[in-house]
C-alpha cells in the first residue's frame, strides 16, 4: 500500500493537525497522545474531513466522496444498524462478498441471526470489524478498536485481528494509545504530537520505555494437561497454565517482556519452557530493543546492553525462557 496524505484542520476550539504522510506499507500504526490528532488523520483519509489531499496506491481520492473510497472504517464506538441481524449487518454493503469465512475467522458464526440488541460489547466490535472486512475494503481504518475490553478480551480480540490481517491479506492504518497492538499489527508507524507527525519509523523503533506492553501470541494443540503442540515448529512443546478440561486447539499470549533469552541451553530453572529458537531481526533504537526470533515466533525486549553482552545477532541461535505462570489461555483455536 502506497498512501499519501496531506491534511491541514483548523478548529475555532484552537486544535490544530498540520500532518504530511508519505509511506509504503501494508500495516501502518499511528500512535500519540489524546488530542494529538490520530482519529482526526483517519477522518481525513476517510473522505470526513473536507480539504484533505489523499492518494492510495496511486489513485487520488480528494475528490472521491467516502461511500465510494472503498475503505473499511471500525471506530471506537462500534455502530450497528439495529433493525438488522448480525447476518444483515455484515451482508449491507454493496461490495459484501460471502460473509461466511469472516463470520468463522472472527469467532461470529453463532451469531449471525441475532440482533445488535442481544450483543456484548466485544461481540459488538467482533462483528463491527466483519461487517467492515465483509465489504472488501482496498484498505481497513482502526480507530481504537479494542478500546473499553477489560484486558483479557481485549488481547483475545487482539490476537484474532492479527490471525484474520494475516489471512485476508488487507492493508490497514491502526490508530492506538497501546504499544502491544501497534508492534503486533503493524510494520511501520508514526507518532503525532500536537498535530503534527513527531517521528515516524519501524512499529518497534517507536517504542519508549513506558510502552514495553507487547504481545506474543501462539497457537497449537493440547496434547496433555497443560501441554501444547505448537503449530507451525516442528514439534515443539509448550507448558501452560489451562483451564481444567480444555482440549484441541488452543490459542495462547504472553507478553515480550516476560521472555529471556540465553545464549547457552540453561538448566536447573523453575521456569518451564526452554525453546530452541533463531534470532531473525533486532528492532528498535535507544536501550530498547525488540528481538524476533522464529520456531516458534516470539518477540523478546531487551535492553541494548544485555544484547551487546549476550552478542545477539540475526542468525544466531539461542534459547527462549518462559515460565508456565506468563502464558494467558486466550480460548480455542
Amino acid at each position: 500500500m502506497k498512501l499519501e496524505v496531506e491534511v491541514r484542520v483548523k478548529r475555532p476550539s484552537g486544535f490544530g493537525l498540520d500532518a504530511s504522510l508519505h509511506c509504503d506499507t501494508d500495516a501502518l500504526g499511528v500512535v500519540g497522545p489524546s488530542g494529538s490528532g490520530k482519529s482526526t488523520l483517519l477522518d481525513a483519509i476517510a473522505g470526513l474531513e473536507r480539504g484533505a489531499r489523499v492518494a492510495l496506491d496511486g489513485v487520488d481520492l480528494s475528490g472521491v466522496p467516502t461511500a465510494r473510497r472503498e475503505l473499511g472504517y471500525v471506530s471506537q464506538d462500534p455502530i450497528l444498524f439495529p433493525h438488522l441481524s448480525v447476518r444483515g449487518n455484515l451482508r449491507y454493503s454493496p461490495r459484501a462478498g460471502p460473509i461466511d469465512g469472516v463470520a468463522s475467522a472472527l469467532k461470529i458464526d453463532h451469531l449471525l441471526d441475532r440482533m445488535p440488541r442481544h450483543l456484548s460489547g466485544g461481540e459488538r466490535r467482533r462483528v463491527a470489524l466483519a461487517r467492515a472486512l465483509a465489504s472488501r475494503p482496498r484498505l481497513l481504518l482502526l480507530d481504537e478498536p479494542f478500546a473499553g475490553l477489560d484486558e483479557t478480551r481485549r488481547r483475545d480480540a487482539l490476537s484474532l485481528l492479527d490471525e484474520v490481517r494475516r489471512r485476508l491479506s488487507v492493508p490497514i492504518i491502526l490508530v492506538s494509545h497501546r504499544s502491544d497492538e501497534i508492534v503486533a499489527l503493524t510494520d511501520w508507524s508514526i507518532r503525532l504530537e500536537d498535530g503534527k507527525v513527531d517521528a515516524s519509523g519501524p512499529s518497534a523503533s517507536l517504542l519508549r520505555r513506558s510502552e514495553t506492553l507487547v504481545d506474543n501470541f501462539l497457537s497449537g494443540v493440547v496434547h496433555a494437561p497443560g501441554r501444547v503442540l505448537l503449530d507451525g515448529t516442528d514439534g515443539i512443546e509448550l507448558s501452560a497454565m489451562l483451564p481444567e478440561g480444555v482440549r484441541g486447539e488452543v490459542r495462547l499470549a504472553c507478553y515480550a517482556h516476560d521472555v529471556m533469552l540465553a545464549t547457552t541451553e540453561p538448566r536447573d530453572l523453575s521456569a518451564r519452557n526452554v525453546l530452541p529458537v533463531t534470532v531473525s531481526q533486532i528492532l528498535g533504537e535507544g536501550d530498547l530493543l525488540l528481538i524476533e526470533v522464529e520456531s516458534p515466533r516470539l518477540r523478546v525486549l531487551v535492553t541494548r546492553d544485555a544484547a551487546e553482552t549476550l552478542g545477539l545477532r540475526v542468525g544466531l541461535r539461542a534459547h527462549a525462557i518462559l515460565k508456565a505462570t506468563s502464558i494467558v489461555y486466550l480460548g480455542a483455536s
